[in-house]
């Protein structure tokens, strides 16, 4: 599985990092230096320094975090990881990445509400040991999107050892899911699957792969 994570100065993905070493056999790192940050620096460099000294500050910034992002791919011993490093828009990196490479899953610890516009599943993770996930199917409406989903949640779910259960809250019609999966009563376990839809709140302390 080939995991895109990406890296930003304020949203620092320590859990994805973590889990990654489990889920992935493949990791890019997608490190983001805020473009709106860099203009912000610039614009208040600007009172106090000549023209010509305004590209050392970008390039000292720059690299400052060249190294710090080659700190974080080194720390990743057990998958090979690529690095891309980019000076850009959080959302609009990632849309150009996705669109670049088609990675199987976005990783990330944080909830934003642009996430779920993104072209790839999505894993935000909370932290902690996962032993049961459960997959949150509201409706039968489009099944064989449902069934896809359920494939690619088992494989994530199996590759973190973790049991994959199957929540559907209405009585009629089970049958069509049985073949799928086990049906539990309530949605239990640490990590919960939505389709992107379907998904209507979102729990705090769980970690969710958005499909």
């Amino acid at each position: 599985m080939r995991c895109l994570i990406p890296i930003h100065q304020e949203l620092y993905p320590k859990n994805s990092l973590k889990r990654a070493e489990n889920l992935c056999d493949e990791i890019v790192l997608l490190y983001i230096v805020d473009k709106k940050l860099m203009d912000k620096v610039q614009s208040e460099a600007s009172y106090i320094l000549p023209s010509f000294a305004l590209q050392n500050v970008e390039e000292f910034i720059l690299n400052m975090h060249r190294q710090e992002a080659e700190k974080v791919k080194k720390s990743i011993r057990n998958v090979p990881v690529e690095l891309r490093f980019v000076k850009g828009e959080y959302y609009e990196s990632i849309e150009r990445e996705i669109l670049r490479n088609s990675p199987d899953i976005l990783m990330t610890d944080f909830h934003l509400r642009g996430l779920i516009n993104l072209d790839a599943p999505v894993w935000i993770d909370r932290g902690g040991e996962i032993k049961e996930c459960t997959m949150i199917v509201e409706s039968l409406k489009h099944i064989g999107r449902i069934k896809r989903a359920i494939e690619f949640a088992k494989n994530v779910c199996n590759r973190l050892s973790a049991s994959f259960y199957i929540y559907y809250p209405h009585t009629s019609d089970r049958e069509v899911l049985e073949p799928l999966g086990k049906i539990v009563d309530r949605a239990g376990g640490e990590a919960l699957v939505f389709l992107k839809e379907q998904m209507h709140r979102v729990p705090e302390d769980k970690t969710l792969l958005l499909i």
